[in-house]
């Protein structure tokens, strides 16, 4: 049997896929790791005050990061997966480049940010690390292209092993920086400075040089998925935040923080979709090059495996959390967060069935229905929690926020249905003729 019918054996192709999968999952466990022991370290050494700034530093910089995915790594997964080794460097060049300058463009913002809250004596501490971020912002978009860039590769070892460079070096300067007695703008500069250093690693690895030049080049050809991935995913941001002011403001700050405990103990759950998600898109771009049946069962299998994983989690949590594990996690936040938690499962699980479909969109490279889902989805989302917070308080938002997400299963997967059929029909008209 020749190589080339080992590798297209259902067999093998499960066990590639399932591969490619597993280093993406544990990636992501690499990256929680390391954004957890910065938050334990400011926590313990910085108290309330600096882990507050920590958290306004930290939505700046996942905004940046959306904008930088958006306008250059998402169109190389799309795009380049199954491309030949020499476009596919050339295009990793020039998108790491657009990452870069998204970088510094974010970096600038940050820092007139920081020196404007520096001028209000209660913003000092938030101004410090806006200004801290904003030195360290472009080596942290181009750390993370290069994510991308190896999960379009079909390396995700890479990604792996640059992600744990990362951390050890991370955590070796946050240990360290007990002794030196590091602010808010120590563990920054620490979190950044390190991720540049990865980055510079990541060049290596991938024997690509990052070249802005290209970017304009970039943006020209790619600009069609680039506009609309970039509104979809600040939607799709825009969207948790809103949901978090809704609650503040129907049922206030414990509420929210009852919400907020029972997507912790979900946190598993949601772990697992964004190590899912990094690697998602690449491996539907290859399953579309094998046809329109192999795309469809490979969305199914994601969706379906990630639903299930979550309901039984989903089933831990009402069952055994109950006999103590709960109020060990929590604490005092354990009751309110108990009575929520069945329809934060309900949500998370519903939310699984978005990602099959999502990714597959974006295979086809019909960036033009994901960002008309995510606007539809979304606008449910944040509507449905209102209703439901003005009737029902807590409750009432995180049964309107698992509706929405019900809803959107029914939208995602039609869209995916209809999209493929419009794939598939050139196909076999050309193939008849």
């Amino acid at each position: 049997m020749s190589g080339r019918h080992v590798a297209d054996h259902p067999g093998s192709l499960r066990k590639q896929v399932a591969g490619r999968l597993g280093w993406g999952i544990a990636d992501q466990a690499v990256s929680s790791l390391g954004n957890f022991l910065l938050g334990v370290f400011v926590a313990r050494l910085l108290g309330a005050t600096g882990l507050g700034a920590l958290g306004l530093a930290f939505l700046a910089y996942s905004i940046a990061l959306n904008c930088s995915r958006a306008l250059s790594t998402d169109a190389l997964m799309v795009r380049y997966s199954v491309a030949g080794e020499t476009s596919r460097r050339e295009a990793v060049a020039a998108s790491s480049g657009v990452a870069l300058l998204v970088g510094v463009a974010g970096g600038a913002a940050c820092v007139l940010v920081g020196l404007a809250l520096k001028l209000q004596t209660h913003g000092a501490e938030a101004g410090a690390a806006f200004i801290a971020l904003g030195i360290v912002l472009p080596g942290l978009t181009l750390q993370d292209s290069w994510r991308s860039a190896f999960f379009a590769a079909g390396e995700g070892a890479k990604t792996f092993l640059n992600d744990t460079v990362w951390t050890v070096l991370m955590v070796a300067v946050l240990f360290a920086g007990q002794y030196l007695h590091f602010g808010i703008t120590g563990a920054l500069l620490s979190f950044g400075g390190t991720a540049a250093v990865a980055g510079i690693f990541g060049s290596w690895q991938a024997g690509v040089v990052p070249r802005p030049a290209g970017a304009i080049g970039w943006l020209r050809r790619h600009g069609d998925l680039g506009l609309r991935f970039l509104v979809e995913n600040v939607v799709l941001g825009a969207g948790g935040q809103i949901r978090t002011l809704i609650v503040a403001a129907t049922g206030g700050l414990a509420a929210a923080g009852a919400i907020r405990g029972a997507e912790l103990l979900v946190g598993p759950v949601a772990a697992l979709l964004m190590g899912v998600g990094q690697v998602a898109v690449p491996e539907a771009a290859r399953a579309l090059r094998r046809g329109g049946h192999s795309l469809w069962r490979l969305c199914a299998g994601l969706s379906g495996g990630l639903s299930v994983i979550s309901l039984g989690w989903g089933a831990v949590i009402l069952l055994i959390f109950p006999l103590g594990i709960g109020e060990l996690v929590l604490g005092s936040v354990w009751p309110g967060s108990r009575a929520l938690a069945l329809g934060v499962i309900v949500s998370a699980s519903a939310g699984c069935l978005h990602v099959g479909p999502s990714a597959g969109l974006r295979a086809l490279g019909r960036a033009d229905q994901t960002m008309r889902c995510q606007l539809v989805v979304t606008t449910l989302f944040v509507g449905l929690a209102l209703v439901g917070g003005v009737l029902w308080n807590a409750q009432g938002v995180v049964w309107g926020t698992a509706i929405a997400s019900a809803v959107g299963i029914g939208i995602w997967w039609s869209r995916l249905a209809k999209a493929r059929r419009e794939y598939v029909a050139p196909a076999e008209e050309s193939a008849v003729l």
